[in-house]
């Protein structure tokens, strides 16, 4: 039974006005009065609507003339409030932005806006992430069900897509059918190569995600081997521009991406390292695509703390890494390099890593480079309580590490990198 209500982004009901029509929230699959029409709509509702995890509120359809000559009243409050809301810092001092930063990391998946061509239809609804919030495109707002059709708004965004966790199978299945059709890149092979990259890069991460979900899954694990091994032939294929085309800038942290980066890096480094495509190669993807799985068994407000971590909590977070363990020695087929990766990606030369202190030699080959990798992608990757460092900055900071890394190994990551971003 289709809906009779159409969902409208919270940003777009405008403090102090006063609609003439009702709004609703909804409540799993009932829709709730919130505010009658010709009521004033204060900064003390939206407040509460927001303490209260509401993205969207709800018109009848009934009275979708009325919204839009609403909207047409004040188009200047909205985009001024638009503005506002992305120049805006977000104050994690206080209680409900933090959970509600919370939710957003727990409900939400990143996507690529390069996958999305004018035209093309979906059957899940994108959203845009801007300052703490959350909203829905427009062309989502007038149709409660799929499919719908993307304007060119999306594939031209700057601003971070979202969609709900409860779509990735959808999003899955749209990444399929694109995966089987070169659109949108015609006969120019540089765009073919390009496109190629942003399909194995998104279906790689939610391959990643559904192992984080379910890390005891075997079938779950072969998808992963076999999705990661495809990501590295194309890594090889493109080694000289490798970085450009895979490495995923967040402007937040996100388990699912730093794992799909390092494993991309772990590629191409590995490359560069003259090291063998067949196993070695496959092996230190799969992983780096496997070495933070134990943060699946970390509370995830801990992973997605909006600010530092106390002493305390980092105690918790270091955990990981054995749990991580635990959690691949049920696959007993699992080779030792693989468990390696994951078990040492945090140990240090000069025995001051964890989780086991190892010391010089102790460290394996796949363990320092995966220390490596590792550190140089959380240097560059944005977090709400510290900036991104450029690639430049953050092999500056890597270089004038003392005894901590390989020596040979941080040269030649310095240098191959350096080629890297040279060729943009």
């Amino acid at each position: 039974m289709k809906s009779d209500y159409f969902p409208v982004p919270l940003q777009k009901i405008v403090v102090d006005s006063y609609p003439d029509f009702d709004l609703f929230i909804k409540r799993q699959d009932r829709f709730v009065l919130c505010r009658k029409e010709g009521y004033k709509f204060g900064q003390e509702n939206l407040d509460d609507l927001i303490e209260n995890n509401v993205v969207s509120l709800y018109v009848e359809k009934k009275d979708l003339e009325r919204y839009e000559e609403y909207r047409k009243r004040m188009p200047d409050e909205v985009e001024e409030e638009a503005a506002s809301e992305e120049n805006e810092q977000v104050d994690f001092t206080k209680a409900h932005e933090i959970e509600r930063y919370h939710e957003i990391m727990d409900d939400f998946f990143v996507v690529n806006h390069n996958l999305f061509q004018k035209s093309e239809e979906v059957d899940f609804p994108i959203y845009y992430h801007v300052g703490n919030n959350v909203n829905l495109f427009s062309e989502f707002e007038k149709k409660s069900e799929g499919p719908w059709e993307l304007t060119d708004q999306i594939s031209v965004s700057t601003r971070e897509l979202l969609i709900r966790r409860q779509d990735i199978h959808n999003y899955q299945a749209f990444i399929n059918r694109l995966m089987s059709t070169s659109k949108g890149a015609g006969d120019n092979q540089e765009l073919r190569i390009m496109r190629k990259a942003v399909v194995l890069r998104e279906m790689s991460k939610v391959v990643i995600q559904e192992i984080l979900d379910d890390p005891r899954s075997g079938e779950k694990l072969k998808k992963l081997r076999d999705q990661v091994y495809q990501t590295a032939d194309f890594v090889l294929e493109n080694v000289d521009s490798f970085y450009s085309l895979m490495i995923i800038h967040s402007h937040d942290f996100y388990t699912y991406t730093h794992s799909l980066n390092v494993s991309t890096l772990c590629v191409g480094f590995g490359s560069a390292l003259g090291l063998l495509k067949s196993p070695d190669l496959e092996l230190l993807a799969l992983g780096g695509a496997l070495h933070d799985v134990g943060k699946s068994r970390v509370d995830t407000k801990l992973i997605n703390k909006p600010s530092k971590l106390t002493p305390e909590e980092f105690g918790e977070m270091k955990k990981h890494v054995l749990l991580g363990l635990d959690l691949l020695k049920e696959h007993h087929h699992l080779p030792k390099e693989v468990l390696e990766t994951v078990g040492q990606h945090h140990e240090k030369l000069t025995g001051t890593g964890y989780p086991n202190s190892l010391k010089g030699d102790q460290v394996s080959y796949f363990g320092r480079i995966s220390a490596l990798v590792d550190v140089y992608d959380a240097l560059t990757t944005e977090r709400p309580y510290k900036k991104a460092l450029t690639p430049f900055e953050a092999l500056n900071i890597i270089s004038r590490i003392q005894g901590e890394f390989d020596e040979e190994l941080m040269k030649k990551f310095i240098m191959m990198l350096g080629k890297q971003l040279a060729k943009g």
